[in-house]
């Protein structure tokens, strides 16, 4: 399959288990080779990419071999963002941000696609991202706040494409239809 664009996507978290799956489903559809990486032990999935092994500046260099990074950030992105303690213990907010920092930021500074579902257009906006751009975010007063504190023009609408960047409200009640039509927009 010669020419097919590649996915990566980053599973930062895995406890909206759902969130993973249907975005890997939805990128398939859309017609990407998909591959998923890691930044934690306790992402209990397959994986081709281990960012735990290498450094910040070879994470980034990663972003040379794909055409879109999807990050699945569950609840370590969305209590990350609102700079929170998360309620339970066993949570552990391991995010190494060096290397997610490098990665997203050598993806959107190449001009290639981002997508990002539920909290982590607010990661998106803290970086300065959305800055300009039209943006969705799971419908929390305090996410929307961070969006438009980012610069963002909030949009309540469940898949938003605005530059190269794609922010779903929540990829696990969108309609696939849905996303791969704002999709096929953006490529």
């Amino acid at each position: 399959m010669e020419g097919m664009p590649k996915a990566l996507i980053f599973v930062i978290d895995m406890a909206k288990r759902e969130e993973y799956s249907v975005l890997k489903n939805f990128l398939t559809k859309a017609g990407y080779e998909v591959k998923s990486a890691v930044g934690s032990r306790d992402v209990n999935i397959n994986y081709d990419v281990d960012f735990m092994t290498m450094s910040a500046d070879d994470a980034a260099k990663i972003a040379d071999e794909y055409d879109l990074l999807g990050l699945a950030g569950g609840y370590k992105i969305y209590y990350h963002v609102l700079g929170k303690k998360p309620p339970l213990k066993i949570w552990d907010l391991n995010i190494d941000l060096a290397k997610l920092n490098a990665v997203v930021d050598k993806f959107h500074r190449e001009g290639k696609t981002v997508v990002a579902p539920l909290a982590v257009p607010g990661y998106l906006a803290q970086l300065g991202l959305l800055r300009g751009k039209e943006a969705t975010v799971y419908p929390t007063t305090e996410l929307i706040k961070i969006l438009r504190e980012g610069g963002a023009k909030f949009v309540n609408r469940q898949v938003v494409r605005s530059g190269g960047v794609v922010t779903v409200k929540d990829i696990t009640t969108t309609s696939e239809k849905e996303f791969i039509e704002v999709f096929r927009e953006a490529t």
